[in-house]
């Protein structure tokens, strides 16, 4: 599928359900709560998998499945199994790695190839802060047992002025000791974020630039939103994503779909478009969804507003 401004859309991220076990400052409110057996009400296993094949029929190559948490779906296993009988060959998920060690390996066996991995700091007490209760030591394990198994791993940090900025030496090192990607998020004024961004906005390009030893990886691969840095004698790469300060609107080659099946064509924007409509019609689907795709915005408005036109917070989008 191709946009107006001629970018290939074939990356495709599918949000299953917005519960999550952990609360993280800049994503959900401390105080929200879901009910006990909520998993998703508005869409359905089989709803997923007719976007699923839908998508893929129409060119997409890649699906990454967030949440909030994508291994609190219960259907995540066979989500994952379709989803590879539909001929996607890259499948992937962003997690916070609670609960992975004991579900990794089916996981892999359905199909899965990459996992993104949140972990903001390496200090089990600033760890415990961030993300309100959650115990680091289970995501290190995960870490562990994803490598072990020959998965893709890679650790995504939100990066913190006086929070977390102090361990950026830390983290880097992960990549110098094992075949990890660590990659630094600049924090984005969406959701629960704005309340923070103002006093913990760091940029974290320029940190990791003014480094010694790091250089910057020429090649880009397609659709990536990171600029990648070695150091010498490395197993990893280090990653910054910065979608505010040095926007990468115009390689964008991804669409979202929320739990309650919006499209959503732009992670900043307000506009979706409501998808269940169209739900086991496909004919109708074919016809629509290249239109919805053409219309894809040709940037978001972060860096002129700094902030964000989306009114969800970041675990109802996925990231």
């Amino acid at each position: 599928m191709i946009d107006r401004y001629g970018r290939v859309i074939d990356y495709l991220r599918i949000s299953l359900t917005d519960k999550c076990n952990l609360r993280c400052v800049y994503c959900m409110p401390a105080e929200k709560r879901f009910r006990p057996g909520y998993v998703n009400d508005v869409m359905k296993p089989e709803d997923f998998k007719f976007l699923i094949k839908g998508f893929a029929d129409n060119g997409i190559k890649k699906i990454r499945f967030t949440g909030g948490e994508p291994l609190l779906y219960p259907q995540l296993p066979e989500i994952i199994k379709f989803t590879r009988e539909c001929g996607v060959k890259d499948i992937a998920i962003t997690t916070n790695g609670i609960g992975l060690v004991d579900k990794i390996k089916t996981l892999k066996e359905c199909g899965l190839t990459a996992v993104n991995i949140s972990m903001d700091s390496l200090k089990q007490y600033k760890y415990r802060a961030v993300t309100r209760n959650g115990n680091l030591n289970e995501v290190i394990n995960a870490i562990n047992a994803c490598s072990a198994i020959g998965l893709k791993v890679k650790i995504n940090c939100v990066a913190i002025k006086d929070f977390n900025d102090n361990e950026i030496v830390d983290f880097i090192e992960i990549s110098r000791r094992a075949y990890v990607d660590v990659r630094f998020i600049e924090l984005m004024p969406i959701g629960e974020a704005k309340q923070i961004y103002q006093r913990g906005y760091l940029d974290i390009r320029n940190v990791i630039e003014s480094l010694p030893e790091i250089r910057k990886v020429k090649e880009r691969q397609h659709g990536s939103i990171a600029d990648y840095y070695v150091l010498p004698g490395s197993k990893g790469r280090v990653g910054v994503i910065t979608p505010l300060s040095c926007s990468f609107c115009d390689r964008c080659n991804r669409v979202r779909i929320t739990a309650d099946g919006m499209l959503k064509l732009c992670l900043h924007s307000k506009n979706e478009i409501d998808l269940k409509p169209l739900l086991h019609k496909q004919y109708l689907f074919n016809e629509s969804i290249k239109e919805y795709i053409w219309v894809k915005p040709r940037r978001h408005n972060l860096v002129k507003r700094k902030s964000s036109d989306s009114s969800r917070d970041m675990y109802q989008i996925g990231g």
